[in-house]
């Protein structure tokens, strides 16, 4: 079953919770999208320039490390709508695991599918260990590389099994316009669809946050940039790990390790 686009955050939450995804309409403002927009191609067109861009599959580009790259990408990864819809999969405290761009460009081919959390050995608990979401930047559609879904599938609690031919699991393209966001549970099965347009890009944030126990994808404590911890509100400290979980990540009363 597809769910529809909403702007009730409780129609969100039940739709996330029982298919694996949700589909948020407006959550930001035009202009927040299109200072969203302006800072992403700049920094696209500079890695390009400078030899660091990560180039796959005809021409697609990843952007990777947002959080160091400007103040918009810091913004939407401490949005409070999508922060309570992660708290409702993730749990107390969770965390940010790594923030990035996907560019899908014209010719692109579509990607094998996966769940978000392949790296978990069998048997997957029965709750999910990370969560992600996608910040639309331009509308998604069928025809420009559309994030594609199993609805449901979540609730499989395992990774596709590539040996029965499970890659070739029919998907259902999730179209929404620019400036929705789609939040996804990590045991959701999807890809990223062909780009089948001869002159679209697709481009999207994918925002991935993790159970505050878990292991984050980005290693913020040699990665983050200092300014970026020096300007972070309370929140996205914890979200970076700057607090310890429980019992997990204490330290001697030290001040802030160096970035």
């Amino acid at each position: 079953m597809s769910t529809q686009l909403t702007a009730d955050l409780e129609v969100a939450e039940r739709d996330l919770i029982e298919h694996g995804y949700c589909l948020l309409h407006a959550v930001i403002t035009q202009d927040q999208l299109n200072a969203l927009r302006e800072r992403l191609a700049a920094v696209i067109a500079q890695e390009r320039e400078d030899g660091t861009a990560y180039i796959y599959d005809n021409d697609s580009q990843r952007v990777f490390n947002l959080q160091n790259k400007g103040r918009e990408f810091v913004d939407i990864l401490e949005h409070p709508v999508v922060l309570r819809l992660m708290e409702s999969v993730l749990g107390y405290n969770f965390l940010l695991s790594s923030t990035h761009a996907n560019i899908a460009r014209p010719a692109g081919v579509r990607m094998h599918l996966h769940a978000d959390q392949t790296f978990a050995r069998p048997p997957w608990p029965p709750y999910a260990l990370v969560a992600n979401s996608m910040w639309m930047i331009d509308d998604f559609t069928e025809e420009n590389g559309a994030t594609r879904i199993v609805p449901d599938s979540h609730l499989l609690g395992r990774q596709p099994d590539y040996a029965a031919g499970e890659d070739n699991t029919e998907t259902i393209p999730v179209c929404a316009p620019a400036g929705s966001v789609m939040v996804f549970d990590g045991r959701l099965w999807h890809q990223t669809g062909a780009n089948v347009t001869e002159n679209e890009s697709r481009r999207g944030i994918l925002n991935y946050y993790c159970r505050g126990y878990m292991r984050q994808q980005q290693n913020f404590f040699l990665g983050l940039n200092r300014d970026v911890l020096d300007n972070a509100s309370p929140v996205m400290r914890r979200l970076l790990g700057w607090e310890n979980y429980f019992a997990l990540g204490l330290h001697d009363a030290l001040p802030d390790p160096p970035v």
